[in-house]
């Protein structure tokens, strides 16, 4: 459902770069632009630059560039859809999707209206209806506090069949609204009743804090269903692609860079009021790849915290061979037997709980101590049989160095050959191979006629345009500040053909084309239009650029005079012919050598050398006034 474009063109104007990033990082102003430490790297001296005027950032230390959505995504791992939705609710711009998908928007925001109604709804029966009393009182034995209950807006469902049904009519909220996100369910004979009934409920957000579903514990015996249940899969909720708390925590996660993964709401809500903000939850589910992607985005560790009784499962293990197939680094946080993350806290405290962090182990002495629990190390059979199963984890992971270390860990730890487990690491890693070739040959009856295209545009922009010539990027960079005028100097003295870069050629098409028609053009417009992502961060390098050309630009005021941009363009024009007149004289100089060494006559290419000579002399002494008079 994509956004339509003149809302994000609507976005791009109303966000002031500085502002947006700003909050994050301190900034200097020089002259129109602004300066400070980059936040992508580690650095003393500033190298980051924030063009105002532009809207556009570039880092000369990491080189990381763009314009304000590229920084919300590459700072806070946003999604570019989220970061345009963040933008948006700054700005109080109201997203339009495309005209063709308005019934599915529409339709959206009456589910969000819905679920944000039901929220309320059990929310005030928590606390003001005689049911929820036994709710509130249990959830207070698991040590929250209002603050808590507060502010991750746990409610409470009645008991009642129908209770959510005729508050949800009341609100003029349909039967089919919410039967479409799991709130209620249809009999047989067409009549309905609600889903979730005598529990507990928590509230399930997006990364961008919206309710789409609930969580909900029941409170009753009687009551047949599990004792967690969720929502059930919708337009706006997808299971498998939800973290629990992540709203709450990403930032937390980015900041110390590791996140605490458990299994339960409790488990999480104990965590976080304990002051352990950095968790999220599976929501109760076995660990999805999906998942895995997208705490992927704040953090490179996880460390696993799941009950003391369940360590060791097949869902546990899967879980864990997924987060090391996804590239992140796994510790394992052991819980003493019995306990889970919620009672732990509550019996132990924050401090044995940071102690457990401390001693966190890694996936290998995991699975050694599973299988030493299992039996497994009985037997020379099963002590093979579960070096085996380390070293199938150990294939999982996609770094070559990183499974050198691991091999020879458990070389050291076992007694064995590291050859012996690196034929059997290439033996799995094979077998690995053709499994998923084979899953992945299934997935397509034919291959997406764009495919090549895609892959070629990603790997393309993975690149950072390197080797571009300086004196290409000062003319270039003084083109941009000033097209009008700059622009039509610039291509009355000098031919496409003479940029060398295919980025530099590719912008000068450009310029040069606006410039032929008449079409007024700024930056703004050309980084709006263009999907290139190595032409957007190469833009964003120019507008940074021309603070850094000469000395004295930061004290030049908010507009650089036509003269001065005419004469960096000119000298950079002046570099650009010399440059190939010497290229041109090198190779010149190369034919001399070899008409002497085969003994011919060499006066034409001395007669050249010199020529060659006399005209990067009259370029390099000729003045600006000459040139245009």
């Amino acid at each position: 459902m994509p956004i339509s474009q003149s809302t994000i063109e609507e976005i791009r104007s109303s966000t002031d770069i500085v502002e947006v990033i700003g909050k994050v990082v301190r900034l200097i102003k020089k002259g129109k632009s602004y300066k400070g430490l980059c936040p992508f790297h580690s650095e003393k001296t500033p190298s980051f630059t924030v063009n105002s005027e532009k809207g556009l950032y570039y880092c000369f230390g990491c080189h990381k560039g763009g314009d304000a959505i590229k920084f919300v995504m590459e700072f806070f791992k946003y999604s570019y859809v989220e970061a345009l939705e963040m933008l948006a609710e700054k700005s109080g711009i109201r997203i339009i999707r495309t005209t063709e998908n308005k019934d599915s928007v529409e339709e959206n925001e009456k589910l969000t209206y819905a679920l944000n109604f039901v929220s309320n709804l059990f929310q005030t029966q928590l606390f003001e209806s005689e049911e929820g009393k036994n709710a509130s009182e249990y959830l207070y034995s698991r040590k929250l506090n209002d603050e808590t209950i507060d502010n991750f807006k746990i409610g409470y469902s009645l008991k009642s069949w129908d209770g959510l049904i005729h508050a949800a009519e009341v609100e003029g909220i349909s039967t089919e609204l919410l039967l479409k996100i799991g709130l209620i369910k249809r009999k047989e004979d067409n009549t309905h009743y609600d889903t979730f009934r005598g529990r507990i409920m928590f509230p399930i957000h997006s990364t961008m804090g919206r309710i789409i579903g609930f969580g909900a514990r029941k409170m009753y015996d009687d009551d047949p269903l599990g004792k967690y249940i969720n929502s059930s899969d919708s337009v706006i909720y997808q299971k498998s692609k939800i973290l629990y708390g992540l709203n709450y925590s990403k930032d937390e996660i980015r900041q110390k860079n590791y996140a605490l993964l458990v299994e339960g709401y409790l488990d999480y809500l104990s965590l976080y009021q304990a002051g352990f903000k950095n968790v999220v939850a599976s929501s109760g589910t076995a660990l999805t790849s999906q998942q895995i992607q997208i705490l992927a985005r704040y953090t490179s560790v996880i460390y696993f915290v799941f009950d003391g009784d369940s360590a060791g499962s097949s869902a546990m293990v899967r879980g864990i061979d997924l987060i090391l197939e996804s590239g992140l680094d796994v510790r394992i946080i052991d819980l003493p037997s019995g306990n889970d993350p919620d009672q732990f806290i509550r019996e132990k405290g924050s401090e044995e709980f940071t102690k457990l962090i401390s001693n966190a182990i890694s996936f290998i002495q995991f699975k050694a101590n599973t299988l030493q629990k299992a039996g497994k190390f009985n037997s020379a059979e099963g002590k093979a049989e579960a070096v085996r199963e380390i070293v199938n984890s150990i294939a999982k992971i996609k770094d070559p160095l990183k499974q050198s270390f691991f091999i020879k860990e458990v070389a050291q730890k076992y007694d064995l050959y590291e050859s012996t487990l690196l034929t059997e690491l290439e033996k799995i890693s094979t077998q690995q191979r053709s499994e998923r070739i084979r899953t992945e040959t299934h997935q397509f009856d034919t291959i997406p006629e764009d495919v090549n295209e895609t892959l070629l545009t990603r790997e393309e922009n993975k690149i950072i345009p390197e080797n571009i010539p300086i004196e290409e990027k000062e003319l270039l960079s003084s083109m941009i500040e000033n097209p009008e005028k700059v622009c039509s100097f610039v291509f009355s003295h000098i031919n496409l053909e003479e940029f060398t870069h295919p980025i530099s050629i590719t912008l000068a098409e450009i310029l040069s084309h606006s410039s032929t028609e008449g079409e007024v053009i700024s930056v703004n417009s050309i980084y709006s239009n263009v999907e290139n992502e190595q032409l957007k961060l190469f833009l964003s390098e120019l507008s940074a650029m021309q603070y850094q050309l000469s000395s004295d630009w930061d004290s030049i005021g908010s507009r650089l005079s036509e003269d001065r941009l005419l004469n960096v363009a000119f000298g950079a024009i002046k570099k650009m012919k010399v440059k190939k007149l010497e290229i041109e004289r090198d190779k010149n100089q190369e034919q001399l050598k070899t008409s002497s060494l085969n003994k011919l006559d060499p006066s034409g290419y001395l007669k050249k050398h010199k020529e060659l000579l006399q005209q990067i002399k009259n370029i390099q002494e000729m003045k600006l006034e000459t040139r245009l008079n």
